[in-house]
This record gives structure tokens, sequence and C-alpha cells, in this order.
């Protein structure tokens, strides 16, 4: 079986070290509500894939609250006993899948996704919240930081990124064009252009306004969070262009 990525291990390490009760920088949320959510989602991969190498049909995704609400419910032991057994069980179940059909593909969330996809997905949300319990020390940016992860946000989620943020968005019908820019790696474009928004790496170099960040800063910033440490990112907009940036990169 797949070993447990790094991110996976530094999640669940940072969640069985951090208080049950501790605030995150998730709204609302304590670690407990986090590592429910991390569950919860092992869990519906899982509940996608059982029934596909069965050759039965796939289930209708579930929302975050009811595949959650029964994990919350647990103790804190008992639910991060579940964390650990259900991430090893997903990945038992991807690489069955992937064996059998290396190019797999299912419905997951109204979407079609590919089952390789799976583990990098969940690389990122091990990444992200575990920033949302720990913040920004070393491990958090040392694996916020990888291209990898950062070019899975953009390649599955680009416009997903954008969507809440489009609800608050100061000129819904204005065409928008900001590059969010990281030294040693590709630049990387806010886009609003004839009422569709997404996220996407430029084919140009062409001179376009600008936001320079950290590798690690940029992928909390596209997931709506904000560093903790201030001078990470540094702007060459106007107050209105950042303003309408930070708008639409509010939270997915």
């Amino acid at each position: 079986m797949t070993d447990r990525s790094r991110e996976a291990v530094a999640f669940i390490d940072t969640v069985d070290g951090t208080a049950a009760q501790a605030v995150s920088a998730c709204a609302g949320w304590t670690t407990h509500e986090i590592a429910a959510h991390v569950t919860g989602i092992a869990v519906e991969v899982s509940r996608h894939l059982d029934p596909y190498l069965q050759g039965d049909p796939v289930p209708q995704t579930r929302s975050f609250e009811e595949r959650e609400a029964p994990l919350q419910a647990l103790e804190h032991p008992a639910l991060l006993r579940r964390l650990a057994a259900e991430e090893e069980r997903m990945r038992r179940l991807v690489d069955a899948v992937l064996e059998r059909e290396p190019g797999a593909v299912i419905p997951w969330t109204g979407r079609q996704m590919a089952v390789a996809k799976f583990i990098p997905h969940l690389r990122n949300e091990h990444a992200l919240h575990r920033w949302d319990i720990a913040g920004d020390d070393d491990t958090s940016g040392e694996l916020l930081g990888n291209m990898e992860l950062m070019d899975h946000s953009v390649g599955e989620l680009g416009a997903i990124l954008l969507r809440a943020g489009r609800e608050h968005d100061p000129e819904p019908d204005a065409d928008f064009h900001v590059r969010l820019r990281t030294a040693g790696q590709p630049d990387l474009r806010v886009v609003v252009e004839a009422g569709h928004a997404t996220l996407a790496w430029p084919a140009d170099d062409a001179d376009e306004p600008a936001v320079e960040m950290d590798a690690g800063a940029r992928q909390l910033f596209i997931w709506g969070r904000r560093p903790d440490h201030r001078g990470r990112l540094r702007s060459h907009l106007g107050a209105s262009q950042l303003a309408r940036l930070q708008a639409l990169l509010s939270g997915y």
C-alpha cells in the first residue's frame, strides 16, 4: 500500500498533540471539528471507491454537514483513532482501484474526479488544516510551499476557489487580471473575464499588476487563509484592486 504522506503524518501528529478544544483558524471550529472534517473526507472517498471496486453504482457525494455530524459526536480520542484508520483505509482503496484501472474516474461533488487525484487532494487538506491548528511554523512553510500541491489546487479547483468570493466581489461586472508572484515558481493569475472567475497558470510573462509572496503564503492565500506573519505578502496594486483580490480569495 502507498505510504502515508508527509502531510498526513504531520497533520495527525499535530492534531494528536493539540487540545481538542483549542480554537483553530477556521471560524467556529476547534481542533475537534478540524479532525472530524478531515476524517469525513477520507470516509467519503472510501464510500465512493468501495462500490466502484465492486461494480456497484457510486453514491451521490454527501454534504460536509451530513458526513461530519456523527464524527463530531465522537469523543476526541475515538475520533483520533478513526482519523488514522480512515486515512489508511482510503489509501488502500485508492491503490486497489488504480492497480486495476490507472485512469479511473468517478463522480465526486457534482463533477468527475480522477481517482489518482484523491491522494494529492487529501495532502492539500492535511497541509492546510494543519496550518489552521499550528499556524506559521517551519513544517507549515515546508508543506504548503510544495509546488505539486499548488498545481493540484489550481488544476482541480481553479474556479471553485473563487466561487464563494464572487458573492462578495465589489465590482462583479468588471474584468480583473492580477498575478500572484512567487520567486522560483511560475506566476499564478487571478482572472475575471466575461463574468467567469478562475485561477490559471499564464502562458506568457506579461507585465500585469502583482502581489509578491512566498510559496507557502500563496497556497494559503488562494484557499482564503492569511499568513500569521506580516510582510509575507507585498502588494503592487492600488488599494481598490487589493481589496477586490482579497474579497475574491476570501475562502472556499
